[in-house]
């Protein structure tokens, strides 16, 4: 680590020791590859708050530049803004060196942008998608001499966060689109409160990177948020990209609808409707299946060919979720003996015993499922509940689920389709009337949740007899 960086952590270490959650910080720098497991247990040994916060930095005072660059991102990212101002005029260079090993090919350049702009690190175990690359930035480059918004979507879990991450790591890009740089903005489901602090840490991030005579306080309401990230793109950062991952809802998107130029990712197909210069790519939801046991050897560290029968079957099983896939993969890398019982798991739905921390915001299915399902409205919840009632593989037209729901064909095919803009059913267009369809995993969610509202029933029943 550069001597100035280095002493500006001596100089702020008190303060940080006090203010900071070093648990939350972790998991950035450990996505960023700077942090180990191992540290990181260290780290968590400690009895008190401040005795951990103490730890890491103790950790990072021995490392080199790129963990300085990781943990100011994740002060940033986890809204200790007051706290990354006091690190952020002795930001070091990345020598060609290190940048090299850092980015993994990436150049200097693009490297340090990113960097700025917080845009994630590739996952610990990571295979490329080409064909979905090149549809994603072929729509940015449309966004070369107008303002619009490239919409990633997909279904839970399929892998949309690390393809829009992935696209913006190209030079040619960022040089003849983007000179204004990168900015990336962890969104999620959020409250209004929720909101105002990421607009907040997007802001202060922008202004520390204007030469200021004195740093403007926080905007205070979301109106005033957006009107300063107005100001900014327009004035300072004409030429920017925005990347917004993981939008749930319109409300959320209306605060960042300021004419700029806008990368988001979504489970909500319908999301930018109302706004004007939009490019859709949809995200399918498996990987095929050499791609899928690719991600299954790296988190191993075996070969393709070494991997064990049960591999296939469980690629097959889940139709190459990288959700999946990768919550098992980490699985394995732990119990590498376990390949027939997480298949045996997968098969019987029980997905509450597929769990692991991973490069997903989720550390087990059941929950990235539930969540898509928890932002429908309660009517619309018991609906899609009946749909368990669908066979794998079986495509209908809105007419049988009229019978089955007891509504008017119209009133049906309004609600299939908010089923399919949230990317919760699939819509097979190649025929007429349009033939709908769960994806397997889905269904097995929802199984698995009929099964569970049965089994409560029951012994509610049974509690209420003894």
């Amino acid at each position: 680590m550069e001597e100035r960086a280095r002493s500006c952590l001596l100089r702020s270490r008190a303060t940080l020791e006090q203010d900071i959650k070093a648990s939350y910080l972790m998991d950035h720098m450990i996505s960023d590859g700077v942090l180990t497991g191992v540290e990181e247990e260290r780290v968590l040994s400690k009895p008190t708050r401040r005795e951990q916060a103490a730890a890491l930095l103790e950790v990072l005072l021995w490392k080199d530049n790129r963990a300085y660059i990781s943990f100011y991102n994740a002060l940033i990212r986890e809204s200790y803004g007051d706290l990354a101002s006091l690190l952020h005029n002795d930001l070091p260079q990345l020598s060609p060196e290190g940048e090299k090993s850092y980015s993994n090919g990436i150049s200097p350049t693009v490297q340090a942008i990113l960097s700025e702009g917080g845009v994630p690190q590739r996952p610990v175990v990571f295979v490329n998608r080409p064909a979905l690359l090149n549809k994603v930035r072929e729509k940015l480059y449309k966004l070369q001499n107008a303002v619009g918004w490239v919409t990633v979507f997909g279904m839970a879990g399929s892998g949309k966060s690390v393809l829009a991450a992935e696209s913006v790591k190209d030079h040619t890009l960022i040089k003849e689109c983007f000179p204004d740089g990168i900015h990336w903005l962890s969104v999620g489901q959020c409250e209004r409160a929720d909101l105002l602090v990421r607009l907040q840490s997007l802001c202060f991030r922008l202004e520390q990177s204007q030469v200021s005579e004195a740093p403007l306080r926080p905007p205070s309401s979301l109106e005033e948020a957006k009107e300063r990230l107005r100001f900014l793109m327009l004035r300072r950062f004409p030429r920017a990209l925005l990347i917004l991952d993981d939008v749930w809802d319109s409300y959320t998107l209306r605060a960042f609808d300021i004419q700029c130029r806008v990368l988001l990712t979504t489970r909500n197909r319908s999301l930018t409707d109302s706004v004007s210069g939009r490019y859709l790519v949809p995200v399918e939801s498996g990987l095929d299946e050499e791609k899928a046991l690719e991600i299954l050897a790296l988190y191993v560290n075996g070969k393709l060919h070494n991997l064990p029968e049960q591999a296939r079957s469980i690629v097959k099983e889940c139709k190459g979720s990288p959700l999946v896939v990768s919550l098992i993969g980490a699985l394995l890398r732990e119990f590498p003996e376990r390949w027939g019982y997480y298949l045996r798991q997968l098969q019987k739905k029980q997905f509450q015993r597929i769990r692991k921390s991973s490069s997903y915001d989720y550390e087990a299915l059941d929950q990235a499922m539930d969540a898509s399902l928890q932002v429908l409205k309660k009517e619309h919840r018991e609906l899609y509940k009946d749909l368990s009632v669908l066979e794998k593989d079986v495509k209908v037209p809105a007419k049988v689920l009229s019978v089955l729901w007891g509504k008017e064909l119209e009133d049906v095919e309004d609600v299939l389709q908010e089923f399919v803009n949230k990317s919760l059913l699939f819509r097979d267009c190649n025929q007429r009337p349009y033939l709908y369809y769960l994806h397997d995993l889905q269904l097995d969610f929802l199984t698995e949740v009929r099964c569970e509202i049965r089994r409560c029933s029951r012994h509610f029943v049974l509690s209420c007899v003894e």
